[in-house]
């Protein structure tokens, strides 16, 4: 079976959708150094579902939910067995294991937010965190967990999604890897311990990395590039880049297209419009809310303040 076929039956994007009997969900998937998959889909109906969801393709892999909406009564199973489940509340997460076929049954309308997380990726983000950690994580099937990462993380991962194509790849990226590194740490076996952090990148690789996303301010650049091109892994890459720079691998790329702006801004010769695009900003509007976070003020009040 290839890779695409394999990809066909795990549960993030089209196919968790169907399982749900839906269609189109939004989601982003990032591919890793080994070629697994980090993913996230967004679930959600206005009416209670007609059956239980399909069987998920068993899988080495864990779902990490975010209630975006409280579930007040569902049922589910795990292992073709019912257990018993109390109610799920908005902003908690509920975690389920792929390999144990968990099933669910929404008897009201509902939206869920579904990180796909393979085990096998999960054992690669701790061990380059210096995390012991052997694929398992403890939690009891049926309970929500009060988890407040998961859900501020979620909530910014959601506003992206709902702006689909308007929204930097390499942000997305950046969050499904720390969602990744929390999972690891919080839910990971007890006693799991951590070494002391290990330095930022090397000269050449941070000169490296920077001058890859200085030469793509007009278009995106993906986490996974950055990282191979450093000959690291994506999770290492992004801990050691943000040690160096003081910033995300995002944000310091961010910080670059709002240069290149006020340059253009200077210049006069361009529209804003023009610039948004030039700058890599998916529209004016989008570069306005950029603009105005990093200056403090509009890009058209700028242009007029510095005539």
């Amino acid at each position: 079976m290839n890779l695409e076929a394999v990809d066909r039956l795990r549960a993030y994007g089209n196919y968790l959708a169907e399982l749900f009997h839906q269609r189109e969900p939004r989601s982003h998937v990032t591919r890793t150094r080994k070629h697994d998959v980090l993913a996230v889909t967004q679930i959600r109906s206005h009416a209670p579902m007609s059956a239980p969801s399909h069987s998920v393709a068993r899988d080495e892999a864990y779902h990490v939910c975010l209630m975006i909406e409280s579930l007040p009564d569902l049922e589910l199973w795990q292992d073709g067995h019912s257990v018993k489940t109390e109610p799920f509340n908005a902003g908690t997460t509920g975690l389920f294991d792929l390999r144990r076929d968990p099933r669910g049954f929404h008897r009201t309308g509902y939206n869920i937010l579904p990180f796909y997380l393979p085990r096998a990726v999960l054992i690669d983000i701790a061990q380059q965190n210096s995390v012991r950690f052997d694929g398992e994580l403890q939690y009891t099937f049926g309970s929500s967990y009060d988890d407040a990462i998961i859900r501020n993380l979620g909530s910014a991962l959601l506003l992206a999604l709902e702006r689909d194509h308007r929204v930097n790849g390499l942000f997305l990226d950046h969050i499904l890897h720390a969602v990744g590194s929390h999972v690891v740490e919080r839910y990971g076996a007890p006693g799991a311990t951590r070494a002391h952090a290990r330095g930022g990148l090397a000269s050449w690789q941070e000169r490296r990395a920077k001058e890859l996303m200085s030469a793509s301010l007009s278009s995106d650049v993906t986490l996974k590039r950055l990282a191979e091109e450093c000959g690291l892994t994506v999770s290492h890459f992004a801990r050691a880049f943000r040690q160096s720079a003081q910033v995300p691998p995002h944000r310091w790329l961010q910080e670059r297209r709002v240069e290149r702006a006020l340059t253009m801004l200077a210049g006069r010769e361009a529209s804003l419009s023009e610039i948004a695009v030039d700058c890599g900003f998916a529209d004016q509007s989008h570069f306005a809310r950029v603009f105005r976070r990093h200056i403090g003020i509009s890009p058209g009040k700028w242009r007029k303040e510095n005539a």
